[in-house]
């Protein structure tokens, strides 16, 4: 049976532009989710009205369902999980990612993109504080959804306005030292198969362990930012980071990566403050934000990137905050 669901606020309004999370299915009919969503609970659902139907002609027939509204909303039990496979390719030393396949990942503007950026829930942004020291939040702009960095107005992306900048208090300039910051978003995304919710907190990635960057940052120094997304596979290298910048490198709130001795794959001008993944037991998690580095890819000099676990407290009290 063919299902139509016509979903309006009793006002005719859009339901998009409610602020609430809502998702529909055959089986529940049209549900508003903000009792069950962190950061939500305390908006009362908008007052609806739905109407259900479907074409006579399907009557005793078996027909695909279809609906009117996005797929369902993302849970925690499932952030970290994408709709589209990446690229098991191993930026700088990298390949271009499959598109939409890191559906967590946002593109910084202003005239321009500036830096990137990971989507934690679905007003909340992690990024480099470095990003934004002389920052407006209304100038900015965040595209989700985004593969070609320079067709921001595909069916698939949406592009969001800022309506508040969270630096972390203790953000040194010269040291890098805490180079962590969050946007809050004016209004929600809309998850779907193209933009989704990296895990937040999970475990830490081990010396030598795997971990994936993403980005659309220059592919070797000084070179023009790549038009299509990026990734590069590298490997946690605390110990060779703490060599390479001894009176800046703190493992505690800090991870290294790159690739031992070789160099040759790295973040780079472009991808500051994206995500540092690392993936368990099948979802990816935000491990750590691009943070600084020598050049981009040297050998000896691995990339720094800052470590959330360390960061979990402030990021939960920034996201709870008016």
């Amino acid at each position: 049976m063919i299902l139509i669901a016509k979903v309006q606020t009793i006002n005719g309004g859009n339901p998009a532009q409610t602020g609430d999370i809502f998702r529909v299915t055959v089986k529940d009919g049209f549900l508003c989710l903000n009792q069950q969503v962190i950061g939500y609970k305390e908006k009362l659902c908008t007052d609806y009205k739905v109407r259900y139907c479907c074409l006579s002609t399907s009557i005793g027939q078996t027909i695909s369902i279809t609906t009117t509204t996005t797929p369902s909303i993302p849970t925690v039990n499932n952030c970290g999980r994408q709709s589209i496979t990446p690229s098991t390719q191993r930026i700088v030393g990298g390949t271009e990612a499959t598109p939409n396949s890191w559906p967590w990942t946002v593109s910084l503007q202003v005239r321009g993109h500036f830096c990137g950026g990971t989507l934690i829930d679905t007003r909340h942004v992690v990024t480099a504080a470095h990003c934004l020291t002389s920052a407006i939040a209304s100038q900015i702009r965040v595209i989700a959804g985004l593969h070609e960095r320079l067709n921001i107005n595909t069916g698939r992306t949406q592009n969001l306005g800022v309506s508040r900048i969270f630096m972390h208090e203790q953000y040194n300039t010269i040291t890098q030292a805490h180079d962590i910051a969050i946007l809050r978003l004016s209004q929600p995304v809309q998850l779907n198969s193209y933009v989704s919710l990296i895990c937040l907190p999970g475990p830490d990635p081990q010396e030598s362990m795997s971990v994936t960057v993403a980005g659309w940052g220059s592919t070797y120094k000084g070179s023009p930012l790549p038009n299509a997304l990026r990734q590069v596979t590298v490997r946690v290298t605390n110990a060779q980071a703490q060599a390479a910048y001894p009176a800046y490198f703190n493992a505690q709130r800090q991870i290294g990566a790159g690739i031992p001795q070789t160099g040759g794959k790295d973040s780079c001008q472009g991808d500051s403050g994206g995500p540092l993944m690392y993936n368990s037991n099948g979802q990816w998690y935000l491990s750590g934000v691009v943070s600084f580095g020598t050049d981009c890819a040297l050998s000896n000099y691995p990339g720094v990137y800052t470590r959330t676990s360390a960061y979990r407290t402030w990021i939960q009290s920034k996201i709870n905050s008016n």
